[in-house]
């Protein structure tokens, strides 16, 4: 289970620009007490923005969510938010976010810009790693160590005062939330993808069936000139085996046949011999 250890909060709302404040969070539950304007919600603000990357209403395009560089007497004040958690392995970790609003022109609204934040790490071993990259990948990477999904961090964890009745709006919009939260959009798009999926495998069957039933007679028709095959070698060895039964036979005779033929070719010559002589 992921815990959240430490705070510390720089240059945010009413929460001083040049010395940040720490704050520490006990284990099961903290419970944060104080007067209206004391840094209450803005302490939930930053754990929010901590994790999600996301901003509190209304600050989106404003210099409200940092410390007033007009009430600082300065044209720019740099904050920054670190948070010291620990993952849904134990790991210790440490995620930096920091930002900056600039007020040139005290007749004008201030502008605010977000800069890279950074990830450390300790690993298993007690080697330290850390990341440094743009918001969004920081998001998902918070997203992986704390074990939940943003939406519930945003809707629910960290939901902010002014969105905690988000339940009583409109129907289009809880459903919406809730489609978040429970993830059903990915879930839908899992059944498409799974129904997808099933038509192809279904398709390949009816397919393979068809080809299984011309292949099943292929087999048989193979099956069968084996047989024929078979059939005729033993038969073309039965007639080998005749043919050498006959041709031992056939042997004796052939020698005696040519033994009559010398006692005959030696009758004739002495048959002509005496033909001579009378």
């Amino acid at each position: 289970m992921a815990l959240v250890e430490r705070m510390s909060i720089l240059g945010i709302r009413s929460f001083d620009h040049e010395t940040p404040q720490k704050i520490e969070f006990f284990t099961p539950v903290t419970l944060i007490l104080g007067h209206n304007g004391t840094g209450k919600t803005t302490i939930i603000e930053c754990l929010k923005y901590a994790t999600t990357g996301d901003l509190p209403p209304g600050s989106k395009t404003g210099c409200s969510f940092i410390h007033d560089p007009r009430v600082a007497r300065e044209t720019e004040v740099k904050a920054k938010v670190t948070l010291q958690i620990r993952d849904v392995q134990g790991q210790p970790m440490v995620i930096s976010r920091a930002l900056v609003a600039t007020q040139r022109d005290k007749n004008k609204q201030g502008t605010l810009k977000t800069l890279d934040g950074s990830i450390k790490r300790q690993l298993p071993d007690g080697r330290h790693t850390s990341i440094s990259s743009k918001c969004a990948e920081l998001d998902n990477e918070m997203v992986t160590s704390l074990g939940v999904s943003k939406a519930v961090l945003e809707n629910v964890i960290f939901c902010h005062q002014e969105d905690s009745n988000w339940p009583l709006q409109e129907a289009k919009v809880v459903k919406q939330r809730f489609d978040d939260l429970f993830a059903s959009s990915r879930y839908v798009k899992a059944l498409d993808a799974i129904r997808k999926c099933k038509q192809e495998k279904d398709s390949n069957i009816r397919i393979y069936k068809t080809e299984l039933k011309h292949l099943g007679k292929s087999r048989e028709e193979a099956n069968k000139l084996r047989n024929e095959r078979q059939d005729l070698q033993q038969s073309i060895e039965n007639e080998q085996r005749t043919l050498a039964s006959v041709q031992q036979k056939l042997d004796p005779i052939v020698e005696r046949l040519n033994l009559y033929k010398q006692k005959y070719a030696e009758l004739v010559q002495i048959q002509s011999e005496i033909s001579e002589f009378l």
